[in-house]
C-alpha cells in the first residue's frame, strides 16, 4: 500500500529521525536511513565546515535519502543553507523561525522542505510559505518546545484539519502504539527523537542512555527561560547515574548565547539532558534496524487488533 510520505521522500517506512542538536550525528542518521526511515541531521549547533564533514560521513555510510535540520533562528542558518545547496541534499527540515525565509530558494533547487510547527497558526504560515509538509510537534517532545505547550494528541488532528499538505506527528511517540495513534489522527507518518537516543548507534554518553531507561512518566521537566522553553530529564535522575559530571550541563539560555556568539566549539560531555515524555516508554537499548522493524511489525499487529476493541 502506498504512503504519501514514503513516496515523497523515497523511503520504505514513514518514520523520521528528529533533527537533534548536538546528538543527532552521522552514525545515527545513516542508521535510520539504512533501516528504511529518513535520518535527519541536526545542524543547528554546527558551523559550515562541521556540517560538510557530517554530510560526507553520512554519504560514506549510506546511499539512501537523508535530511538536514536547520533552526532558522541560528546565526549560521544562511551559511548552513549554502552548504546544503552545494551538497545537493534532498530533504531539508526547518524549525524555530519563519518558514518563508529560505523555502522558495530551496524549492527552486528541487529540495523537499519540511517545517516543524508547534501550533495550528504556525502550520498555516508554513503552508503559505510553500513547504511540502509540516511536522506537528507536541509539547511532550524533548529539547526546545513552544511556550504554548500544545500536546500532540490535541495538536495533530487540528493541524490535519487546517492544512492541505501532509502532516507528520511528533512528540511523545516511541512505539508501535504511538505510530498507529498518529495515523489515526490523520498524520502520514511520525518523527521520533528520544526513542532514537536510546539506540546502539546514538553517540550520547552511556550515562545519558541509562538515565533515559530509568525515566518514568514524571521524570522530565520543562524549564522556561528568557528565550525558550526546554524539556529535559530531571536533574535528580541524571545525578543518580552521572555523579559529578553534572557540573558541565548548560542551560538553554547559555546554549543560545554561545550559538549567537559563534563560540560553541568544544562541547562538554553533558552539554544537554534533553528527553521527551516518551522516555517512560523506553526500556532497552537496541539497534536502529531492530527498533524500526519492531515499530512497523507492531503497528500492523495493533491495527489488526482494533476491530476487536470496538463494541458491536
Amino acid at each position: 500500500m502506498s504512503n504519501v510520505l514514503c513516496d515523497m521522500m523515497g523511503i520504505k517506512y514513514p518514520v523520521l529521525l528528529g533533527g537533534m542538536l548536538f546528538v543527532g550525528r552521522a552514525r545515527l542518521v545513516s542508521a535510520v536511513s539504512e533501516a528504511g526511515g529518513l535520518g535527519i541531521l541536526g545542524a543547528g549547533a554546527m558551523g559550515p565546515e562541521m556540517l560538510q564533514r557530517e554530510i560526507q560521513q553520512i554519504r560514506k555510510l549510506t546511499n539512501l535519502p537523508f535530511g538536514i535540520n536547520i533552526p532558522l533562528k541560528s546565526p549560521m542558518a544562511e551559511d548552513l543553507v549554502q552548504v546544503v545547496l552545494q551538497a545537493s541534499v534532498r530533504v531539508i527540515s526547518t524549525s524555530a523561525g519563519s518558514p518563508s525565509r529560505f523555502t522558495s530558494l530551496l524549492k527552486e533547487r528541487g529540495i523537499i522542505v519540511l517545517h516543524v510547527v508547534p501550533t495550528v497558526a504556525h502550520a498555516l504560515q508554513a503552508q503559505d510559505a510553500g513547504v511540502d509538509a509540516v511536522v506537528a510537534e507536541g509539547s511532550e517532545s524533548g529539547g526546545y518546545i513552544n511556550l504554548d505547550e500544545v500536546t500532540t494528541m490535541a495538536l495533530v488532528p487540528q493541524v490535519v484539519d487546517a492544512v492541505s499538505i501532509p502532516v507528520i506527528a511528533a512528540g511523545g511517540i516511541a512505539d508501535a502504539r504511538g505510530l498507529v495513534a498518529a495515523l489515526a489522527l490523520g498524520a502520514v507518518g511520525i518523527q521520533m527523537g528520544t526513542r532514537f537516543l536510546a539506540s546502539q548507534e546514538s553517540d550520547i554518553p552511556d550515562d545519558y542512555k541509562r538515565a533515559i531507561l530509568l525515566a518514568q512518566d514524571t521524570d522530565t521537566v520543562v524549564v522556561r527561560e528568557k528565550k525558550a522553553a526546554h524539556r529535559d530529564l530531571k536533574r535528580e535522575l541524571i545525578e543518580g547515574v552521572s555523579g559529578s559530571e553534572m557540573g558541565s550541563l548548560l542551560t538553554a539560555d547559555e546554549i543560545f548565547s554561545l550559538l549567537e556568539k559563534g563560540t560553541l566549539k568544544q562541547l562538554p560531555k553533558w552539554v544537554v539532558s534533553s528527553a521527551g515524555q516518551s522516555a517512560g516508554l523506553i526500556h532497552e537499548i537496541m539497534a536502529v534496524e531492530e527498533m524500526i522493524h519492531r515499530l512497523i511489525d507492531g503497528a500492523r499487529k495493533v491495527i489488526a487488533s482494533l476491530p476487536e476493541r470496538l463494541p458491536c
